[in-house]
């Protein structure tokens, strides 16, 4: 059984546009198809449930400027090799740690990337191997103009008005480490949709291994 450790907004990371409460109940709910988990709030927390993690999940942001606490979960997150899940709001976090952004294989740029109001999404595979997927609509927020690594596989495109794509799910790996995103899951009417949950199984399934 895996070890899963979801570290959450709401605690040391809040703000107040997510629901951060209601969602890592669904995540968690899913992951325990694959062992054991925990939720935490705090660095301090995480710091201390960190070393025993076999995933990592993070489901917080970093609101619209640098944290005050950048710094310490920079140095957390540094001694942790393992896979890593980043769900939604995740890509904003550490604006001014590029460590972030290698380690992720994308992310949230202020002032370029954005998303309209949430609502009806229609997501198109890119990749084989979610291409079962696309059939697939959720309401959530169409995260537009992410930076992604050209190292990333991206799996999920949404198209905007204009027919650009844009990138919402990829997976990256780099130096053995692996990591996958997925900017869906807004809140709870998002994890109602098939989609999101099942992209949470699925990125989880290929970071394990």
């Amino acid at each position: 059984m895996s070890r899963v450790v979801i570290f959450s907004g709401g605690a040391d990371y809040a703000d107040p546009w997510h629901p951060f409460g209601e969602t890592n109940a669904i995540v968690a709910e899913v992951l325990r198809e694959e062992g054991d988990v925990t939720v935490v709030g705090t660095l301090d927390a995480l710091a201390e449930r960190i070393g025993d993690a076999d995933l990592l999940v993070i489901n917080a942001g970093g609101g619209t400027a640098p944290h005050p606490l950048d710094a310490h979960l920079a140095e957390i997150l540094a001694g942790y090799g393992g896979p890593l899940l980043a769900l939604h709001v995740s890509a904003t976090l550490m604006p001014e740690r590029a460590a972030w952004e290698a380690r992720l294989g994308g992310r949230w740029v202020r002032d370029v990337t954005f998303h309209p109001e949430r609502g009806p999404l229609r997501v198109r595979a890119v990749s084989a191997s979610v291409a079962d997927l696309a059939a697939f609509e959720t309401v959530d927020e169409a995260y537009t103009a992410l930076r992604v690594s050209p190292a990333s596989e991206v799996l999920l495109v949404h198209d905007d008005a204009d027919g650009v794509a844009h990138p919402l799910v990829w997976t990256h790996e780099s130096d053995g480490c692996r990591a996958a995103y997925s900017a869906l899951g807004h809140d709870a009417e998002a994890y109602a949709s098939p989609l999101a949950p099942e992209l949470v199984r699925r990125l989880t399934h290929w970071l394990l291994g």
